[in-house]
């Protein structure tokens, strides 16, 4: 039988429905995974200190006959929201006590939900990069070869989920945050439709700091999981109304495709960059697996797909130069900071005309993505062009960053469209993780989880082998 530490929530669920475990059990064996397992990675940056405690509050209340799929189950939160008692520091060293008086809305759900929290984990400075470190808790790694990003910002949690800490890792994605910690780590994630699910600091909002402008439209939180299935589990309990954000979304009917065979659409590369072997190795794999699953596959060119990277860019550092340079500035290391004037020189802020300009420009595209829904039910895209970058290749090789940027290109398009996005793994070549990215139209998360499930039937999942 699965050890307890990598089994799944369904599994967790059955053993804690039937009394052959109880939750402290489970919680047990979820710290001693950590205590074996973290410092090798350093993603956790502490175990919740009243992780046993919530948990034997649940076995003696027992559980109820209308609990949610997450209750008993193990999760990990990140840095960068709050959670009451602890810091939400953002990977920022001058914050790194700034203790949260109350619960962001997405952990409230989790604890709402009957999820016992074992542990906070990293993320990089600002939570701005595709590497996770920062000046506080050092750097994580890639349990697959730590000579590899976990990726960023999330790389953390990816990384925890993937050796079997939590059945679910928080993670947020602003610039694909989700979906490129879960390829470099060969997991699973959904990226939700934005306003999915509900997102705020308390601390933040009573201090008056809410996030940008351009943040609030591209920005969305999520769950990490070793499969679909989980993925899917963790977003039911995260996705719950909190009033206290007004962008909350319900989830729309899920689409059906009434008896018909699916359409599939796929672009290999319809971006402006390079893109590695191994990633067309692994788009192949997945036309592969989606015809072999009675899919029909269609090959088109999604509509200015190669201009939307640089959309994203201009909204979000004419945001961080208006809003968030001289935080950065004061309190980033200054690696970040180089960092920082370097994606500035590569984004090219605009002033407010320019601006007004770039938002016509994203609805126009958000039009047409959405028309392009019409022919196709998903549509088929790499992750990222390249295989999973060195780890702290940014800071170590500043020299390479447009590469790394241009590499990007498939994350930042799907963020600038707001669109749901699953991202799983396809297969290893050799110890590095390669996969794929399956965007469906607005609102439609379960019907893209559904698909997402069919390729990943196809394909198996990956973590088995660690």
């Amino acid at each position: 039988m699965t050890e307890k530490h990598y089994w799944s929530v369904a599994e967790t669920a059955d053993q804690l429905k039937r009394g052959k475990v109880s939750v402290v059990e489970v919680t047990q064996a979820q710290l001693a995974r950590i205590e074996a397992v973290n410092p090798k990675i350093n993603a956790l940056t502490t175990p919740v200190e009243e992780a046993l405690d919530v948990a034997r509050a649940l076995d003696e209340k027992g559980r109820p006959e209308d609990a949610g799929p997450l209750w008993g189950v193990p999760v990990t939160t990140k840095i960068n929201v709050d959670q009451k008692g602890y810091p939400n520091s953002n990977g920022v060293a001058a914050n790194a006590n700034a203790l949260s008086e109350d619960d962001s809305p997405v952990v409230a759900n989790l604890k709402r939900g009957g999820a016992v929290i074992v542990g906070r984990s990293s993320t990089p400075e600002f939570s701005m990069r595709w590497f996770t470190s920062n000046p506080i808790h050092g750097v994580s790694t890639n349990p697959w070869d730590e000579a590899l990003t976990p990726g960023g910002s999330s790389g953390a949690a990816a990384a925890a989920v993937a050796c079997g800490i939590g059945a679910i890792g928080h993670g947020n994605d602003l610039g694909g945050s989700l979906r490129y910690p879960a390829y470099c780590c060969g997991v699973a994630t959904i990226r939700p439709s934005l306003g999915r699910i509900p997102a705020m600091n308390p601390t933040q909002s009573a201090a008056g700091i809410e996030r940008g402008p351009f943040t609030q439209l591209m920005a969305v939180q999520g769950p990490i999981a070793r499969s679909v299935a989980d993925v899917r589990a963790g977003l039911s309990v995260m996705a719950q109304q909190d009033l206290r954000d007004p962008l909350w979304a319900h989830p729309g009917d899920r689409k059906h495709t009434s008896g018909e065979p699916l359409k599939v659409g796929y672009a290999v590369n319809p971006f402006a960059g390079r893109i590695d072997a191994e990633v067309e190795r692994a788009m192949q794999t997945a036309i592969t697996a989606m015809k072999d699953s009675g899919a029909t596959l269609q090959e088109i060119t999604p509509p200015a797909a190669a201009d939307l990277p640089d959309l994203w860019g201009t909204l979000m550092f004419t945001e961080a130069e208006t809003l968030l340079r001289e935080t950065i500035k004061q309190d980033g290391s200054p690696e970040m900071w180089d960092y920082y004037q370097a994606f500035v020189k590569h984004f090219a802020p605009t002033d407010l005309k320019g601006l007004m300009q770039a938002m016509q420009r994203r609805i126009v595209c958000q039009r047409a993505w959405a028309q392009m829904f019409t022919d196709i039910d998903v549509l088929l895209l790499p992750t990222s062009l390249q295989k999973p970058f060195r780890n702290d290749q940014d800071f170590k090789e500043p020299d390479t960053l447009s590469d790394i940027v241009s590499a990007q290109s498939p994350l930042l398009a799907i963020n600038v469209l707001g669109l749901p996005s699953v991202a799983l793994p396809t297969h290893l070549e050799g110890q590095t993780p390669l996969g794929v990215q399956m965007v469906g139209p607005m609102q439609q998360d379960g019907f893209l989880l559904d698909v997402a499930e069919r390729l990943e039937r196809e394909l198996g999942t990956l973590w088995q082998r660690l």
